[in-house]
């Protein structure tokens, strides 16, 4: 019987290993210093950067979300009392009031917020819409722009966060001013 014995050096033995090692520290070194730059970088290059498909702008968001907390209360303080066509344009001045609230931060800070003047747009047209069905004595729908109800467009604008911000569907009934 023949054994076969490994007459190299016990150094030489392990040296493809410690190569292969090594290499593999390096590679993981170079790549953590990667992650780790574009870390410390990347918020230096893409802060004050807008997202156009989203508000995102800080004075902007909170003064959307105090408007829009008011404008439920508002809402919601609607006597029934009121005829149906008093109470359609009562919750109309309530809108309002949170667009003007918004534009109040001035065309400098919303210009700063890429959707913000297409999601007050929005809101335009949701009142102008409800107050030519009054009018008229026709039925209200929500006002189609591109392709799309804008009570649709208008939720994409204000994800994160400002869920409060949607629009409350007894502005999309067809019978604007009517109880639910």
């Amino acid at each position: 019987m023949k054994t076969e014995v490994d007459i190299r050096e016990p150094e030489e033995a392990g040296e493809p290993n410690t190569r292969r090692g090594r290499r593999v520290t390096i590679l993981v070194l170079v790549l953590s210093g990667i992650v780790g730059a574009l870390w410390v970088v990347g918020p230096i290059v893409y802060a004050g950067r807008d997202d156009p498909t989203a508000i995102d702008s800080g004075p902007v968001r909170k003064a959307a979300l105090a408007g829009c907390t008011q404008l439920r209360a508002d809402l919601a303080a609607v006597p029934n009392t009121m005829s149906v066509g008093a109470r359609a344009e009562t919750e109309n001045r309530a809108v309002e009031q949170l667009v003007g609230r918004v534009r109040a931060l001035g065309p400098d800070v919303l210009a700063r917020d890429q959707p913000v003047e297409r999601w007050l747009g929005d809101w335009e047209l949701i009142v102008a819409t409800r107050r030519r069905a009054v009018q008229e004595g026709k039925r209200f729908s929500t006002p189609i722009a591109g392709g799309a109800p804008v009570n649709i467009r208008m939720f994409e604008l204000i994800r994160s966060g400002l869920g409060k911000c949607d629009v409350p569907e007894q502005l999309l009934v067809p019978e604007p001013g009517a109880r639910n």
